[in-house]
């Protein structure tokens, strides 16, 4: 080895020593703050993989029990990567939710972070409901993850964390039956107001176009036709083909707008705008609420936002 070739590695190792030493330093305050709050904190710590999950188990959960979520307000589920703050939430959890069907692709990491004795439970797989088949792309045919856009279906989601609490805490259980039977009446009389609403558009615009193929459940509950640009966020998004088959799609029915989500970016439905000219519209929400300020802070406030923004752009 050269003296030029020891004297680079001489000075990588410089440089990226002491990077390694924050990195190692600035993780183990984490841990340490983690610990310092689970103690102030001695209720058993919850576990969900992203935002609509956490706000199901908060609602049932009450004071009784401590709710942390994975993937934060406005991220992307279908890739995310764990965080330091993640590992740290994993290995105090008494119980971990996913929502199942594969849209969390990391959760070998979940499991292995937190052991063989935490329960971790996939609540749209249990719910036992039959999933729908992804419509298009790479994917079709395997099992559409989105159950929770069918309000009637995130009532079962309710029912199944409710069972669970009851396994975890049996002291408030009857707690646990009380809130869930409310959330579970709030999800139904949901599914009712949500109805009225969209009688506002009639049969011949009831065409939902997104980006992601993500409404399959909420179309098949209020009677829509859905279509989109691709089929799942876990494959390759916006493909020329992608795009040119939606742009004939729209030129054939006479579509008067589409729709992008709140975790994705409009690029792709406005290069459909521009050989269309069809409406722009959005964003959606489905994977993700909004921050406690914006127009969908909870699950009931997202579905009825989705639908007042349908009504504006497709009813009479």
């Amino acid at each position: 080895m050269t003296n030029t070739t020891i004297g680079a590695t001489h000075g990588w190792r410089k440089a990226a020593f002491p990077a390694l030493v924050i990195g190692a330093i600035l993780l183990a305050l984490l841990g340490a703050c983690a610990e310092d709050a689970a103690e102030r904190d001695e209720r058993p710590l919850v576990v969900t993989t992203f935002t609509i999950l956490q706000d199901f188990a908060e609602r049932v959960a009450g004071e009784h029990l401590r709710v942390e979520t994975i993937v934060p307000i406005g991220a992307e589920v279908h890739e995310w990567e764990l965080s330091p703050g993640n590992f740290v939430d994993l290995e105090n959890a008494s119980l971990v939710f996913y929502n199942g069907y594969n849209i969390e692709q990391w959760m070998r990491q979940v499991r292995t972070t937190v052991g063989s004795e935490v329960p971790v439970i996939a609540v749209a797989e249990e719910t036992g409901h039959e999933p729908l088949p992804i419509m298009l792309g790479d994917f079709e045919g395997a099992a559409d993850p989105h159950l929770w856009m069918d309000p009637r279906k995130a009532a079962d989601y309710v029912a199944v964390m409710r069972d669970a609490f009851i396994e975890l805490d049996p002291d408030n259980s009857e707690a646990y039956e009380r809130n869930a039977s409310e959330t579970i009446e709030l999800f139904h009389d949901l599914y009712d107001d949500l109805h009225e609403t969209l009688a506002a558009i009639p049969d011949e615009r009831r065409v939902l176009i997104t980006s992601e193929a993500a409404f399959l459940y909420f179309a098949d509950a209020f009677g829509f036709e859905h279509e989109a640009i691709w089929g799942t966020n876990h494959e390759e998004e916006g493909t020329p083909d992608q795009i040119v088959r939606v742009v004939e799609l729209v030129r054939q029915s006479d579509v008067p707008v589409a729709y992008y989500e709140s975790t994705m970016s409009d690029r792709h439905i406005r290069a459909v705008a521009e050989d269309t000219g069809v409406r722009v519209a959005g964003p959606l929400y489905v994977d993700s609420t909004s921050g406690p300020d914006g127009e969908a802070p909870d699950y009931p406030a997202m579905l009825r936002h989705n639908a007042e923004l349908l009504v504006e752009h497709l009813g009479r």
